[in-house]
């Protein structure tokens, strides 16, 4: 067991947390009191004696807290001088003596102590991020906890409950169709789950024709706009946000004609923010709006998938789409920003992740399209 303090909000959720994302920086492990501390640091100043760390947060919390405490431990096991830490958030540099540190010492020491106490596999939000949650959720749901279940919360059990249906005995027994309306989706969802197999609940049509679209953000900034179309993918980098760029691909788009399918509803909604305040580029919106086709929203309505989140990534991966990167929605923030640093190889990382966003959406329209025959 690890104590990361890169992950630590995720950490404190569940100790058994194993991060699918590396960040750019420095990783260092060593062992503290009996338990292994993955930390990191960006650079080293010989001449202040003095450690710098990046994060990304407006605010001082107490992770970073125990970030800066770990990285001062570790150059102190390594015999080298450190009268202090240097951290800078949203690029406001903090500076904590040597002394400041010893002072809190103690609260981390306390947090060392109690993270060495055993706890069991608890899931939620940050299971998204985990790389070990497939086998992780099978294990919870063999042991009879559905909370995993896409859909299946504590309220919607009570709801069930009241009515006197067990889910588990409805999806053995094959009478999900007896159970009312509103309650079958989720059920469906744990039939998938428990057989291993997709389920075509309602039959839906998939356009022939059609490209795919995927926005990448920063702040307000949308600096990348990917388009996959007829197998060739193209990017439309908007990194100094300005018009021409957008124009160019919004004329590219209504020039198409095209069916124009995205994975949820945020990329639409984020042309719909970004075109209503030039009026130029607002005529292209309603035409694009007419055109586009949510599949997240099909899946959610019309199949069950033998997967505990209906993200893009998770359903691509059942249907055998191998990623090329680690990066997820949290991480292109913190590679865009590493961008904005100087490291051009962030930017080039997102597309590639922005192009993997579309190809796997196409490669589940095909996967359902074949399902469907």
């Amino acid at each position: 067991m690890k104590m990361d303090l890169l992950n630590y909000r995720n950490i404190k959720k569940c100790q058994h947390f194993v991060p699918i994302y590396k960040r750019p920086t420095k990783y260092i492990e060593f062992n503290y009191k009996g338990l292994d501390i993955v930390t990191s640091y960006d650079s080293y100043d010989a001449k202040r004696k003095s450690v710098k760390i990046l994060r990304e947060s407006r605010k001082l919390k107490l992770s970073h807290i125990f970030h800066i405490i770990s990285v001062y431990l570790y150059f102190k096991n390594m015999g080298k001088e450190v009268r202090g830490v240097e951290i800078t958030l949203e690029n406001k540099v903090h500076y904590f003596s040597e002394r400041w540190i010893m002072r809190k010492l103690p609260l981390f020491n306390k947090e060392v102590e109690s993270f060495k106490i055993p706890k069991e596999k608890t899931p939620g939000n940050h299971c998204k991020f985990c790389k070990i949650k497939v086998q992780c959720h099978k294990e919870i749901i063999k042991k009879g906890d559905l909370s995993v279940v896409p859909g299946i919360s504590k309220s919607y059990l009570n709801l069930l409950k009241d009515l006197n249906i067990n889910p588990i005995k409805v999806v053995e027994s094959n009478k999900i169709e007896q159970v009312p309306p509103q309650f079958r989706k989720p059920l469906y969802n744990l039939k998938s789950l428990l057989t291993g197999k997709p389920i075509i609940i309602s039959r839906f049509n998939i356009p022939q024709k059609y490209i795919v679209y995927d926005v990448e953000t920063y702040r307000d900034l949308d600096f990348l706009h990917g388009i996959l179309i007829k197998g060739k993918y193209k990017p439309y980098l908007n990194v100094e946000n300005t018009d021409d760029n957008l124009e160019r691909f919004l004329k590219f788009i209504d020039s198409t004609k095209e069916t124009i399918v995205h994975y949820d509803v945020y990329d639409i909604k984020r042309l719909q923010m970004i075109t209503k305040n030039i009026s130029h580029l607002y005529k292209y919106l309603y035409k694009i709006e007419d055109r586009s086709y949510d599949l997240y929203e099909k899946i959610q309505k019309n199949v069950a998938l033998p997967v505990t989140s209906y993200s893009l990534k998770d359903i691509s991966k059942f249907f055998g789409y191998q990623w090329r990167t680690d990066l997820n929605g949290y991480a292109i923030f913190i590679e865009y920003k590493n961008y904005l640093r100087g490291h051009k190889e962030s930017l080039e990382k997102i597309i590639k992740y922005n192009e993997d966003d579309c190809r796997a959406t196409a490669m589940i329209m095909e996967s359902l399209r074949e399902l469907m025959k």
